[in-house]
């Protein structure tokens, strides 16, 4: 059995100009890096522009990587340097703080969402609720709390790894992310009824009235790609009874599809038309 080869070794193939391990390096990429901007930007276009933009960089700088550390931490660096970048959107602005999504809640409560279930909806419909709430509690956090937690909590890098990405101390790191972490979980545990069965808010209850707001538009989906193919609700609530609190936060994170975009065919069409150069090196860190 042919033994499959590091991405160190794939980069330097792609660097002699290997188109074949160029492709590779991005099929092994691209997950991460569309993740990364899913759950900074909440919205799946804007994510996937995003990780057009930092995939773009990354081969066009190749020769940058010092394998001085791993290539996922050099990739994820240029992700999160072009990502704090990113103008803030909408909901960004509109949710600034965990303290205003607690207002946001205090409001929704007292106009009675919760109260109100929507009848015989689509359990499509609820992993879209779920999804949207999820990322909604990410924008509470400002970035540089978020990019950590995205970092350790649903991309689980080390304390080491996550420091060189954010070239801040690892004790920093770890600071950083326990803060995030706590608000997060705070949050969760006083809020959400996923979390905690006895909290106000279920996703089945406020369907309804995100439908009728517009937040959610069942013809027009964010986050569920294929609806005849999403994960029972039941299975996930079992299976967070069965997680302590900390695991419960991470579970529930790390449950959102990936991207369809075929990123590997995006970058083979710049490749083909000739647009960029493996073998420039500017300063992008």
């Amino acid at each position: 059995m042919k033994e499959e080869k590091t991405t160190e070794q794939l980069v330097t193939e792609a660097v002699q100009g290997s188109k074949d391990a160029l492709e590779e390096i991005i099929r092994r990429i691209q997950e991460p890096v569309y993740s990364l901007a899913l759950r900074m930007l909440l919205h799946p276009s804007d994510a996937e522009d995003a990780a057009q933009e930092i995939l773009t960089t990354v081969v066009t700088n190749l020769r940058g990587y010092r394998f001085e550390g791993t290539f996922r931490a050099w990739v994820m660096r240029i992700a999160a340097n072009k990502l704090k970048l990113v103008r803030k959107t909408f909901m960004e602005r509109k949710i600034s703080s965990v303290e205003e999504l607690d207002e946001i809640m205090d409001r929704a409560e007292a106009l009675g969402w919760f109260s109100q279930p929507l009848e015989a909806h689509e359990p499509y419909l609820e992993v879209e609720m779920r999804s949207v709430c999820t990322h909604a509690m990410l924008l509470a956090l400002d970035r540089a709390h978020r990019m950590a937690f995205i970092l350790g909590v649903v991309m689980e890098v080390s304390s080491q790894e996550g420091a060189q990405i954010l070239d801040i101390t690892p004790a920093a790191y770890r600071k950083r992310l326990s803060r995030a972490r706590a608000r997060i979980r705070d949050f969760l545990e006083k809020r959400c009824g996923l979390f905690d069965g006895s909290n106000l808010c279920h996703y089945s209850l406020a369907v309804g009235a995100h439908m009728k707001k517009g937040w959610i538009n069942p013809d027009k989906l964010l986050f569920v790609s294929n609806p005849d193919g999403v994960e029972s609700q039941k299975t996930l609530r079992h299976y967070l009874k069965e997680l302590d609190d900390l695991a419960r936060v991470s579970a529930i994170y790390q449950s959102v599809p990936p991207s369809d975009f075929d990123f590997v065919g995006f970058i083979r069409n710049l490749h083909e038309n000739d647009q960029y150069r493996i073998m420039s090196d500017p300063q992008i860190m």
